[in-house]
């Protein structure tokens, strides 16, 4: 479980924007071409309109495929190179879920590469190609869950609901016309069809939607260490970094200075809006500051871990764990570093050193505090 996290680049928006796009452009173009299928017209509208919408719409689907796998080149982050973009189960970052990407790439460039030879392939062989588009949208929207940082987000499990619904209706529409005839084959492919929302249903909430997927997922344990305190981040809080209450008390200086072994959890969840939460609950061995507990709320970075937006800190004693207030005044990867105060005069800063396996369990490290002036 990471806190900090890098900050992402230029290219990792653009992958994610390109990405979602890509995906609704080839559920419109799969669906306009069942729609062609059956000879759909619309009132007013000559059949060469349809076409090209069609066809354009096919285009920029690739074209927008293009640019999310030259981005996801440039961007850096994650080990992924120019034979990861076409050779499947080839890139040593989520094998399996990039390489469903690598796939879904081919399939639209064969489309696309036959679209444009045509005229010299003769339309059996360029009709059979032209099937692949079918294949290559329930492989993009799987890709997209299981490599995409934004699967947990509300926005795109929304996107990818209304597309499974588009294909769905596409697919009933291509199945229903000229019932019953060859009805074998129709029942086949409404069971074939009905296996995607099903499938997603059973599969997502144990995988892209659960906590620890990056790991799980096959993400390498370097690409995990960026995002366990390797960076520096900067941390917005709206304000300066000196707590509240500038004064403290002789008592409570001298109990506040000190440093002790800490241990306890962390653990990140989604909230409803789609922003991420770090939950840090700690132990300490000794001093005054025995509980201590840190909430960071912000936006959730590519690969695990968050960018930090709200803070919260409690501390205290054990009989009064709550005794002190604060927020987060900093991250510097593993390190928290917070000001907090009793509002009765005795204020402190806090830093958390703290060790965070890569695979989970408990954290450890180092809590220290001092009397804030």
């Amino acid at each position: 479980m990471s806190i900090a996290a890098v900050s992402p680049s230029p290219y990792w928006f653009i992958t994610r924007g390109t990405g979602a796009i890509a995906l609704v452009l080839l559920t419109v173009t799969v669906a306009l071409g069942v729609a062609d299928v059956r000879r759909t017209r619309l009132r007013g509208v000559p059949r060469f309109v349809f076409d090209s919408v069609h066809r354009s719409a096919s285009l920029l689907a690739v074209a927008f495929v293009a640019v999310h796998v030259v981005t996801t080149l440039l961007d850096g982050f994650a080990p992924i190179g120019i034979i990861d973009a076409f050779v499947p189960l080839h890139s040593a970052y989520r094998p399996i879920w990039l390489g469903l990407g690598a796939v879904a790439f081919d399939l639209l460039l064969a489309v696309t590469i036959t679209s444009l030879l045509r005229q010299r392939l003769g339309y059996r062989a360029w009709r059979l190609t032209h099937w692949l588009a079918y294949a290559s949208w329930p492989v993009a929207l799987v890709h997209g869950f299981g490599t995409g940082s934004d699967a947990k987000t509300h926005w795109l499990l929304v996107l990818s609901a209304i597309c499974v619904a588009v294909m769905l209706t596409a697919v009933v529409a291509r199945v229903t016309a000229g019932w019953p005839g060859q009805l074998p084959a129709r029942v086949s492919a409404l069971g074939a069809a009905a296996l995607i929302p099903i499938g997603l249903v059973a599969w997502l909430p144990s995988g892209p939607l659960a906590a620890g997927w990056a790991r799980r997922a096959g993400t390498p344990l370097s690409v995990l260490a960026k995002t366990y305190g390797t960076t520096t981040v900067a941390a917005s809080t709206g304000g300066s970094t000196s707590g509240a209450g500038s004064t403290t008390g002789s008592g409570g200086a001298s109990s506040l200075n000190g440093s002790s072994a800490v241990s306890g959890t962390i653990r990140q969840s989604q909230l409803p809006d789609g922003s991420a939460l770090v939950d840090i609950s700690l132990t300490a061995g000794s001093g005054r500051l025995h509980n201590v507990h840190i909430r960071i709320r912000g936006q959730a970075a590519p690969g695990g871990g968050v960018q930090m937006t709200t803070s919260r800190v409690s501390a205290g004693p054990m009989a009064n764990p709550d005794q002190y207030q604060g927020r987060v005044t900093g991250l510097n990867g593993t390190t928290v570093r917070a000001t907090v105060s009793d509002g009765h005069g005795s204020s402190a800063v806090v830093v958390a050193q703290l060790t965070v396996p890569p695979g989970g369990g408990p954290v450890t490290g180092t809590l220290t505090t001092t009397p804030s002036h």
